[in-house]
């Protein structure tokens, strides 16, 4: 728990680290990078800081962070550090405090406590160790340092390291309880998986079988997980993706890859390129244990609606795969949106959950091409690869205030459902989401790009 001095030096610093933020992040990965070479080879997502996305994330995180922990001090007035950064920057907001002025939809979480969980399930997916926080605290430091210049007094620095101390040690508590659930020690994470089927499912998404490469089992999962696997490139990286478990027997894994094909000059996703051509049944590949805390087996019995979109429908077959074999009478209702019908994964497979279980139904809606009109339900259109720029209409979904609602696809897409499904009356507590790779902003509107927050 931060000090009053501690909060006082934090909330009044708040302005200037929203504006260098970015700054912040990229010096931050820059110094990391070069005292451990080994990390942005064998475990940082090497496109996502091609392109800046990981810096973006980090520079959102820090200010989310700084600003949750100063809404949650005693006393409090919501967003007063962002106010004083309104005044001190031409009343321009920051961070997520820019969205909520502005109405943007946003799926940033609100408490000190749902970011660090969200980071902790990352890290726990990337093998993060706890020496490694204290080098991340290091360099951290010194990015604030250079950034703030004459402002990073001996207080300011005392402050953002209380942050960053309590954010770390939550982190740690909760990586090693997850490593504690799957019966590994840190530093035992990864275990090998033998490929066993490798399917071309649609025109651009590569579906794998995966059992244990030894004589013990894989670890069974919880509807609703994901793991990381890690495969070894071409120049030897060995680069780590985050893959939701999509349901089976106990002794398979069963992942999906979408391939991502990047707009120029960003390259094509190095790990869904070799998923879908060159990885063959036979290959070992690195898998670290079931992790994430949105399943579905501790809920209460109340009637779902899963909303997706792309490759997002995986974590959906997770979830109905375990609700037809365990609770087959649930009232469900899955609607599922993709661009064209030959983009559609796994089809067959959603509509033969779906139907095996007499209450559940399940409309789909393609967004482009010749059956775009195959669902009245919904419009969403696309412009762009991943931004979706209509609402979504929900009022022909029988939508009751006992629902809860899972939602998984591209994060634009996300916000705008959650957007709609609260202005239909559902209570945003029970509205949950599954977010993979960094969420550098974008859906706020919060501008965290080089020109620094707000």
């Amino acid at each position: 728990m931060a000090s009053t001095t501690q909060l006082r030096a934090l909330r009044a610093s708040l302005p200037v680290v929203a504006e260098r933020a970015y700054d912040i992040a990229d010096d931050f990965y820059r110094r990391l990078f070069t005292t451990r070479p080994d990390l942005l080879r064998d475990q940082f997502n090497r496109g996502d800081l091609a392109q800046g996305r990981q810096q973006r994330e980090l520079a959102r995180t820090i200010v989310a962070l700084a600003q949750a922990v100063l809404d949650a001090a005693p006393g409090s007035t919501r967003g007063e550090g962002a106010d004083r950064h309104r005044a001190s920057s031409g009343g321009r907001a920051s961070g997520g405090d820019a969205a909520r002025q502005a109405g943007a939809p946003t799926l940033a979480p609100a408490t000190p406590g749902e970011i660090v969980s969200r980071l902790a399930q990352r890290h726990a997916a990337l093998g993060v160790t706890r020496d490694e926080y204290d080098l991340f605290e290091r360099h951290l430091g010194e990015a604030f340092t250079v950034a703030l210049g004459p402002d990073a007094t001996a207080e300011v620095a005392d402050a953002w390291a209380a942050v960053y101390r309590q954010a770390r040690d939550e982190m740690v508590t909760t990586v090693e309880a997850i490593y504690r659930q799957a019966d590994l020690e840190p530093g035992e994470e990864w275990r090998e998986a033998l490929v066993t089927e490798h399917r071309v499912e649609a025109e651009d998404v590569v579906a794998l079988t995966l059992v244990s490469a030894d004589s013990e089992a894989l670890p069974r999962y919880r509807a609703g997980q994901f793991a990381s696997v890690q495969v070894r490139l071409a120049d030897g990286a060995r680069q780590i993706r985050q893959y939701s478990l999509r349901g089976g027997h106990d002794e398979q894994w069963r992942i999906s890859a979408r391939l991502l094909v990047g707009e120029p000059p960003a390259p094509d996703g190095e790990v869904s390129t070799h998923l879908m051509g060159e990885l063959r049944v036979g290959d070992v590949v690195s898998v670290s244990p079931p992790i994430g805390s949105l399943t579905i087996d501790d809920l209460d019995d109340a009637p779902l609606l899963f909303v997706s979109a792309g490759i997002g429908c995986t974590p959906v077959l997770g979830m109905l795969d375990h609700l037809a074999r365990t609770e087959p009478d649930r009232v469900v209702t899955a609607l599922h949106f993709e661009r064209t019908p030959e983009r559609h994964a796994h089809r067959v497979e959603l509509e033969g959950l779906v139907a095996s279980m007499p209450n559940a139904t399940l409309r789909v809606s393609y967004t482009q091409g010749a059956l775009s009109a195959l669902s009245a339900l919904a419009e969403a259109s696309i412009d762009g690869p991943g931004v979706y720029l209509d609402p979504i209409d929900l009022a022909r979904v029988d939508l009751t205030a006992s629902h809860r609602v899972f939602l998984c696809g591209p994060v634009p897409f996300m916000a705008i459902a959650r957007a709609a499904l609260i202005g239909h009356g559902v209570d945003a507590e029970r509205v949950h989401y599954f977010v993979f790779g960094p969420d550098d902003g974008s859906v706020t509107g919060a501008d965290t790009g080089q020109g620094g927050l707000g």
